[in-house]
């Protein structure tokens, strides 16, 4: 009896491995170049945004809320897809090809804790960067300016770095979905980087051409379905509507709803499919 009593002792103080996975991995993300790169390259870009395009007449105004996170809408689709991609795209493979991944998995450590310890770590390193990055130059906007002392700006604020956040982590697991598929790190980087192109540069192009050329033939509700496809314009869409700069699109909490969707999605089919890939 004394025995068991010890042995459950020692199960209840074993950690988790979750958590084992995910704090190696913030520690990873941490050390990487890419992330450290992307933090500065954030602020710098909200700071030029903040401060240079108030002084592009000649004469140095602060912008209005909405145009100001408006600008920073543009930056957030163009980098933060891109800094999640380059931190999950050898998710997988890379442990693969160091020999790292079949050690691990011979510890009690089922896969799809792995997989979900990944995911906290690297999500984590990503809510710091977009902390740090946007977050504080724009949460010091009310000691700058009187104009940006309302309770506007941290609602604003705040589901712009959430839907950033769960942009990223979409991302994020888009990564480690094509990481699942290859064998080599270099196939999953040029694969996931023609995919951040057609999704977050062409893809919104595309939509403008068949605007213009078979707009009786989808009309605005197929437009509107045709952007909802694609998480970058769900994320862009949810932001304008809060800030009244979209109109004929549903209202945020759908689309705040569509984006978690597309999480929960992507989770599963990660899961699945890592289940299935040999070791």
């Amino acid at each position: 009896m004394q025995l068991v009593r010890e042995n459950e002792a020692l199960t209840s103080q074993r950690p988790n491995p979750l958590f084992i996975v995910a704090t190696k991995e913030f520690k990873d993300c941490l050390r990487s170049r890419w992330l450290q790169t992307a933090c500065c390259l954030f602020a710098l870009l909200a700071a030029a945004v903040i401060f240079g395009a108030g002084a592009l007449g000649g004469e140095f105004r602060w912008q209005a809320l909405p145009q100001l996170f408006n600008s920073l809408l543009t930056l957030s689709v163009f980098l933060v897809p891109l800094l999640a991609l380059l931190l999950s795209f050898d998710a997988v493979v890379g442990e693969a090809e160091a020999g790292t991944l079949l050690l691990l998995l011979t510890y009690p450590l089922s896969r799809s804790q792995w997989l979900a310890g990944k995911l906290m770590g690297q999500g984590g390193a990503l809510l710091l960067a977009l902390l740090l990055g946007f977050g504080l130059p724009l949460g010091l906007l009310p000691v700058l300016a009187q104009e940006y002392c309302s309770i506007e700006l941290p609602a604003a604020l705040a589901l712009l770095l959430a839907s950033a956040w769960l942009l990223g982590l979409v991302f994020m697991l888009l990564g480690y979905w094509v990481s699942m598929q290859v064998k080599q790190k270099a196939q999953a980087l040029a694969l996931l980087m023609l995919l951040w192109l057609l999704l977050v540069l062409l893809y919104d192009l595309a939509l403008l051409v068949l605007a213009v050329v078979a707009a009786d033939t989808l009309g605005q509700s197929g437009l509107q379905w045709l952007m909802l496809l694609n998480p970058a314009s769900v994320f862009r869409l949810l932001n304008q509507s809060f800030l009244g700069l979209a109109s004929g699109v549903p209202t945020w909490p759908w689309l705040l709803g569509i984006l978690f969707g597309w999480l929960l999605l992507l989770s599963w089919l990660c899961r699945y499919s890592f289940q299935r890939r040999p070791l």
